[in-house]
């Protein structure tokens, strides 16, 4: 077999090899007209998840769709596309970009020939300017070629504040969560089917990621979540959960806060007080796939937001 042959023969199996790995998307129903497509992946995109590493979720009104969150690249978009029509045949007209982390929006190309409408805070509108090129250069080389060179399409919509939105007869709230997991993160809210869609305010059966955080809100926004009382929400990582996944993502957060405050007042350095984080949370390690792994590098990011607290 010359070079050739075998090179053309390797590409065709790994096009085939991703088709098959995306081909096991599904539209998971969750309340009436909402749908969760739910990624079997746990950790950042890699040439085995091929990218796919973030949850989607659309709704379905009488003319069209809303879709939330679009995955990492346009072949990830393009076979949300292809899910989504196992459901309905109508176009999407709607998207949310929950916030600006490349895994979560650069899918929306895929869906540029319905000219849809693209929800963002005027953050997340900035950055995804200023920083998509970069998310993409990443994630292809961290997928080893497998997420392609993929071409932006941005948001058009902003939404800085609370808004109440009445797409056909299906009500949809967008709100703000005060920069929670990462600079302009949106949360959707279906009051008529009480769910949540979060983006990565809410991760379940994942270990969160803080590194954008400013957790002390995060903490304050997940009290907020739980007072919606919601049926079901759909985070941005993991399985779709409900309040007790928010009380649980609240409580972990909360210790992981309180014990490096802690420990930074006893002037340990954030390598130095691991263990002790470690024990205290031990619970929550069955929960939060990664949690050993992670955890040095959140209680990193949440010494310096508490050091930098302490000289405001």
């Amino acid at each position: 077999m010359n070079a050739l042959l075998l090179s053309c023969l390797l590409i065709l199996f790994s096009i085939n090899s991703y088709a098959d790995y995306l081909s096991s998307m599904k539209a998971t129903p969750v309340a009436d007209n909402v749908y969760a497509i739910l990624t079997p992946a746990r950790d950042i995109p890699n040439p085995e998840n091929l990218g796919w590493n973030s949850n989607s979720a659309f709704v379905v009104t009488k003319t069209g769709v809303l879709v939330i969150d679009t995955g990492s690249s346009e072949t990830i978009g393009n076979a949300l596309k292809q899910t989504i029509r196992q459901v309905t045949d109508k176009p999407v007209k709607w998207i949310v970009n929950s916030h600006a982390h490349g895994d979560h929006w650069l899918g929306n190309i895929a869906f540029k020939d319905s000219n849809p409408v693209i929800y963002a805070t005027s953050t997340v509108n900035d950055l995804t300017k200023s920083e998509g090129a970069t998310w993409v250069e990443n994630f292809k080389r961290l997928s080893e070629g497998a997420t392609g060179d993929t071409p932006l399409l941005l948001p058009n919509k902003i939404i800085d504040e609370r808004s109440e939105l009445l797409l056909d007869e299906t009500k949809i709230v967008l709100f703000p969560s005060g920069n929670s997991h990462s600079p302009g993160d949106l949360i959707t809210w279906l009051p008529q089917q009480r769910v949540v869609i979060s983006g990565d305010v809410v991760y379940s059966d994942r270990m969160p990621t803080t590194s954008a955080s400013n957790l002390s809100q995060w903490i304050a926004m997940l009290v907020e979540l739980q007072q919606l009382d919601p049926a079901a929400v759909i985070p941005g990582h993991g399985d779709v959960t409900d309040t007790e996944g928010l009380r649980r993502l609240h409580a972990l957060l909360s210790g992981i806060h309180d014990e490096v405050k802690k420990g930074y007042e006893a002037g340990l350095s954030d390598y130095e007080m691991l263990p002790a984080v470690l024990e205290s949370l031990q619970q929550y390690e069955e929960y939060y796939p990664g949690f050993k792994d992670k955890l040095g590098s959140d209680i990193s990011h949440v010494y310096l937001q508490i050091e930098a607290a302490e000289f405001q």
